[in-house]
């Protein structure tokens, strides 16, 4: 079986060089990279994403405070039926809250990180880049070590959405 699986990737990759040589066309093959958060924060929309976070703060500080005051009697077991009771409530108010508010910053989100999409991705075909890898992504999981500051192309992405 393994051989048999080693045998259809030999085949598969047989093929793409074959493919790929018979289009005749040069394919890009530069490597770069993004800070996606300083580019999402350099977008012209991002204030109202800070605004909603800020709203969304406002809601949830107050009920994350009354939660941690109960959370010790909570964890001890010395807290009554009612402030175990209040305690319960007071989690599902704060994870209604949190969802409600995470689903209106993802939807304020949305538009800006499409445009972002786009605009990366012309960014990186204008200049040669077959791939664009998020440099807090690829560094988190351990899939890139090492990049050179050559290849960061986070500047390019902000000044070409300022253009726009």
């Amino acid at each position: 079986m393994k051989r048999t699986a080693l045998v259809s990737f030999a085949l598969l990759f047989a093929m793409i060089g074959v493919l790929g040589l018979s289009q005749n066309k040069e394919i890009p093959s530069r490597v770069g990279y993004i800070d996606a958060q300083k580019v999402i924060e350099a977008h012209p929309k991002y204030d109202e994403i800070k605004a909603l976070r800020t709203q969304a703060d406002a809601e949830l500080k107050p009920i994350a405070e009354q939660l941690r005051a109960l959370e010790p009697k909570i964890r001890d077991g010395s807290a009554t039926a009612k402030e175990r009771q209040d305690f319960d409530n007071l989690q599902k108010v704060y994870a209604q809250a949190s969802k409600k508010w995470q689903d209106k910053i993802n939807a304020a989100l949305a538009p800006i990180t499409k445009e972002i999409d786009a605009t990366i991705a012309r960014v990186a075909a204008q200049n040669g880049f077959a791939m664009i890898l998020s440099a807090n992504v690829a560094g988190q999981s351990g899939l890139v070590v090492y990049a050179s500051p050559d290849i960061d192309v986070t500047d390019l992405v902000i000044r070409a959405l300022s253009a726009q």
